[in-house]
């Protein structure tokens, strides 16, 4: 064999080995899709504590396709701890692996508390995070016309903006009609998505889930983050996926549930009772 031949076996064979290094161990098989990011539904927005560089990538390496938000919630790190460098590195290896970022809704609530909210969405922008949580869910409630005039400041600074629904002590009656009605216009007034408090769905779902329903009606659901939060985050998303289906937005879904919700989601899990392998049921009609 002359060395030109050698060489193009040689080359063939590099890229046989390359096709299959950037093939799925079992890539023959087929399993329930995820859209294409950027997604508008099945999202996957996940919490994270401040979780080192290292760890970051370790777990970027694995399930950044799944990933589409990654919020921090080390507020008090974020606020006395975490240097303005750590956390532009944090958010540029995000941004790297097709992932955004968001800083939890807290600090924005000790914003408002000490009167410092624009000042702390300029602190936003500038470290680069891609948006912001206007969240009420510990504070006395903002006037509503102060809060739309937040919401319309945020968005001048090119920050997408996102609400929440509920309260985390669950210290005031879920109205279903008047927070459909608060969704609605939040999105008019150019919110990109709306959380439902992680604390809310928990007891909604044990005693009211048309509540729930109700919520959902609100273009399928879309514009909605569903939190899963810290109390049975697998069997919530479960409910969830179960009542509303796979295109549903989560929330609030720790580093350790990624990988689980997505397959949960997906019908590949045992909390999901491994559904994708069942026959299909009967419609109920």
């Amino acid at each position: 064999m002359n060395n030109v031949a050698g060489a193009l076996l040689h080359t063939a064979a590099q890229s046989r080995t390359g096709k299959l290094m950037n093939q799925a161990a079992f890539g023959m098989l087929t399993a329930p899709t995820l859209p294409p990011k950027p997604r508008t539904h099945s999202l996957l927005l996940m919490s994270e504590l401040g979780i080192p560089l290292r760890e970051t990538e370790d777990l970027l390496e694995i399930a950044a396709p799944i990933i589409d938000y990654a919020k921090i919630t080390d507020h008090l790190g974020l606020i006395e701890r975490l240097s303005a460098a750590w956390v532009r590195r944090k958010i540029a290896l995000y941004n790297a692996h097709d992932v955004k970022v968001i800083p939890g809704g807290i600090p924005f609530q000790v914003a408002v508390v000490q009167g410092k909210v624009l000042d702390y969405f300029e602190a936003v922008r500038d470290l680069g995070f891609a948006g912001v949580e206007m969240s009420e869910d510990v504070i006395e409630p903002i006037a509503a016309g102060r809060r739309e005039e937040w919401i319309g400041k945020a968005r001048e600074m090119g920050l997408a903006v996102m609400t929440e629904m509920g309260r985390k002590n669950v210290d005031v009656k879920f109205d279903p009609e008047a927070t459909a009605r608060q969704v609605e216009r939040d999105v008019k007034l150019g919110v990109s998505k709306v959380y439902v408090e992680s604390a809310e769905i928990q007891h909604l779902v044990k005693e009211n889930p048309a509540a729930l329903d109700r919520l959902f009606q609100i273009d399928g659901g879309r514009p909605l983050l569903f939190e899963l939060g810290l109390n049975s985050p697998q069997e919530k998303a479960f409910w969830l996926v179960e009542r509303y289906g796979p295109q549903i937005n989560f929330a609030s879904v720790s580093p350790a549930d990624v990988v689980p919700v997505d397959a949960i989601r997906r019908g590949m899990h045992r909390k999901a009772e491994f559904r994708f392998l069942q026959p299909k049921r009967p419609s109920a009609r």
